[in-house]
């Protein structure tokens, strides 16, 4: 074997010395373009990255059974989950609604909800939850309230509007009632014959009036002042025997005429209707309030006879919202809803008082027309 010397020069073996004990091939080394870089650190492979393969060959990812089965669960949640977001983002959104209906007494009232008509009474409607401008007309009679719809609920209103009373005009006119004793004299007022006693004159215009009653043995003559809208009294007659004539009064709520066979005698606001002795069929009348009633009546020489009207009752329904104490002519009696309340025919004055809404008044003109039904909503002003 040859020796080979360690020193500071090279020493070259004899190739006589050199045996060849075996012959290994040469593997070719794959030249990759890496491209030159100054610092020499960078020539190795990071030691924490996985070394970059070559481009253009393919990477293979092994992923285990459990984490692939975790994975699509993983996918298939997502999926559900975003298709219910998708279904609530295009679903129509579902608006709380109530309903709402109104009745009118009589029917055939316009309703304007938020201005715009709904048609009729009676009416039903379905709204949308929250406060409502209504508007109930009928004619000049006109309803205005806000209501307030709650969802799943029915709100129910009923309207009756109270017959209007009529306002009083001003009378330019009065009237006069002239008796005489004996019957029978002829009455002349400012030289214009009118008929004769007993006789009740009526379109007189304010003002003193000239009288003259001629009877069979007398003449009298008296100057009367006339009240616009009421009716002055005038007896004359007599004689030293002692009196020959009689007289009614009457108490009644509201204006009656006297008639005496198809004459007028004497009205409620005459504080003595004067009448011969003897028996008369009289009939008492009011056209205002449908009222008719006939009795008959003894008069006796100087004496008052009594007569007694039966002034008729009539029911009335009473209602207000929310609710109220009702006082008709002053007199408590109950709080609403009422129904069938009797009242004679005639103009009441109804209160409606409420702790929290204070107080409403009206008139009521009660008739034998139809019953009345009267309802207020306290909320509104």
């Amino acid at each position: 074997m040859a020796r080979i010397a360690l020193s500071g020069s090279t020493v070259t073996p004899d190739p006589a010395n050199v045996k060849t004990v075996a012959t290994f091939p040469t593997k070719p080394v794959p030249k990759l373009d890496i491209p030159v870089r100054d610092d020499a650190t960078l020539e190795f492979a990071s030691e924490t990255k996985p070394a970059q393969a070559p481009p253009g060959l393919p990477v293979v990812i092994k992923i285990r059974k459990q984490t692939m089965f975790a994975i699509a669960l993983t996918l298939g949640v997502l999926a559900v989950a975003g298709a219910g977001l998708a279904a609530l983002a295009f679903r129509t959104p579902v608006v709380p609604t109530g309903s709402l209906s109104i009745e009118t007494d009589p029917p055939g009232a316009e309703v304007r909800i938020d201005t715009a008509v709904r048609g009729t009474t009676p009416l039903s409607v379905t709204l949308p939850e929250g406060t409502h401008q209504v508007v109930v007309q009928r004619g000049s009679n006109v309803k205005q309230m806000n209501v307030e719809v709650v969802n799943h609920t029915t709100k129910a209103y009923h309207i009756a509007w109270a017959e209007p009373v009529p306002a009083t005009p001003t009378t330019a006119t009065g009237s006069l009632s002239v008796v005489s004793d004996p019957a029978g004299s002829t009455v002349t007022i400012d030289g214009a014959a009118r008929g004769q006693t007993p006789l009740t004159i009526s379109g007189l215009t304010p003002g003193r009036h000239e009288v003259q009653v001629r009877g069979a043995s007398a003449t009298y003559q008296r100057s009367v002042q006339v009240e616009a809208g009421s009716t002055a009294s005038l007896v004359v007659g007599g004689t030293a025997a002692g009196p020959s004539w009689g007289w009614i009064s009457l108490k009644s709520p509201f204006p009656v005429q006297v008639l005496e066979e198809g004459r007028v005698v004497g009205t409620s606001e005459i504080e003595r209707i004067m009448l011969s002795p003897g028996a008369h069929e009289l009939e008492f009348v009011s056209d205002q309030f449908q009222f008719r009633q006939s009795s008959k009546v003894s008069i006796q020489a100087g004496r008052q006879a009594p007569v007694g009207l039966t002034i008729p009752r009539v029911g009335m329904n009473i209602n207000a919202l929310p609710w109220a104490e009702v006082f008709v002519d002053g007199i408590k009696i109950g709080d609403t809803p009422l129904a069938n309340v009797q009242q004679t025919i005639g103009d009441h004055e109804i209160v409606f008082r409420h702790p929290q809404l204070g107080e409403k008044r009206q008139v009521a003109r009660v008739t034998l027309k139809e019953p009345l039904r009267i309802s207020v909503d306290m909320r509104s002003r």
